[in-house]
C-alpha cells in the first residue's frame, strides 16, 4: 500500500492518520539509569542504617537495665546484711563492743565498723557454732581507684585482741563510698567508740541509731545509692 510508506520531502514525516506499526520487541523499552540505581541503594543503606541503629541502641538500653539492677541488686543485699548485724548489735560483756571509723578516700566517705552481734553468718561450716560472732566492715582503695573493695569478716565465737582473726571475705569491688553516722540521743556523729572511757555518751554504749548510705558504681558511669536508719533494740538498755 503506497499510502503507507508516504513521506513529505521536508520532514520526511508520514501522511496524517498514516498507519504506523508497533516497534519490534526490545526497541523502545527503557531500563533503570545509573542515577535511580544509585537512589535506590542509597535509600536502602539508610534503612539499614536505621535499623542497625535502632537494634544497637535496644540492646545498650538492655545492657544498661541490666547493669544497673545488679548494682541495686547488689546494695539491697550489702544494706539488708548490715541492718541485720546492727539489729543483733549489743554492748554488754568483756568481749562485746561496738566501734565507727570515719575515714576517706578522694574526699569520698569510706567508713567501716565492729562489732558484736547476735546475728550470726557462719561461712565456714567447720567453724564452731555460737551464739555470737564478731563481725568487722572494711572498704579499701587502691591509690588509683574510684572504687573500693568492701569485706565482711566475721569470727565465731568473738576472741580477743578485737578486729583480728575470723574469716573475711568479698562483698562487692565496686563500692564507690559507704558513710555511716551514729546517734547517741542528741547528736549524730561520724565516730563511735564504746571502749573509749574519756565519752561517757559512748562509753559501753550502742547508737541509739545508726545510718548507712552506700553508694556502689559500675565503670564509672552508673551509680547506685541507698541510704537507710537502724535503731539496735539493746541500744535502750545499754
Amino acid at each position: 500500500m503506497w499510502w503507507l510508506s508516504c513521506r513529505n520531502k521536508e520532514g520526511g514525516r508520514g501522511v496524517p492518520g498514516a498507519f504506523r506499526p508497533y516497534p519490534p520487541p526490545g526497541r523502545g523499552q527503557r531500563g533503570f539509569t545509573l542515577i535511580e540505581v544509585m537512589t535506590a541503594l542509597v535509600i536502602l543503606a539508610l534503612m539499614a542504617t536505621i535499623t542497625f541503629s535502632v537494634v544497637l541502641g535496644t540492646s545498650r538500653r538492655s545492657k544498661d537495665l541490666r547493669a544497673e539492677m545488679e548494682l541495686r541488686q547488689t546494695a539491697l543485699m550489702i544494706i539488708n546484711l548490715m541492718a541485720e548485724d546492727l539489729k543483733g548489735a549489743f554492748v554488754h560483756e568483756t568481749n562485746a563492743y561496738f566501734q565507727g571509723f570515719d575515714n576517706y578516700h578522694r574526699d569520698l566517705p569510706t567508713d567501716g565498723m565492729n562489732l558484736v552481734t547476735t546475728s550470726t553468718l557462719p561461712v565456714n561450716p567447720k567453724i564452731v557454732s555460737s551464739d555470737l560472732a564478731e563481725v568487722g566492715y572494711t572498704l579499701s582503695f587502691e591509690d588509683d581507684s574510684t572504687t573500693g573493695i568492701l569485706t565482711r569478716r566475721e569470727q565465731v565465737p568473738p576472741e580477743t585482741p578485737e578486729g583480728e582473726g575470723g574469716v573475711t571475705y568479698e562483698l562487692s569491688a565496686r563500692v564507690r563510698s559507704l558513710n555511716l553516722r551514729y546517734f547517741d540521743g542528741e547528736d549524730w556523729l561520724d565516730e563511735w567508740d564504746s571502749q573509749d572511757m574519756n565519752r561517757e555518751h559512748m562509753f559501753e554504749k550502742l547508737p541509739r541509731e545508726i545510718e548507712m548510705e552506700l553508694t556502689l558504681s559500675e565503670a564509672g558511669k552508673k551509680e547506685i545509692t541507698l541510704r537507710t536508719r537502724v535503731a539496735p533494740p539493746m541500744a535502750e538498755g545499754t
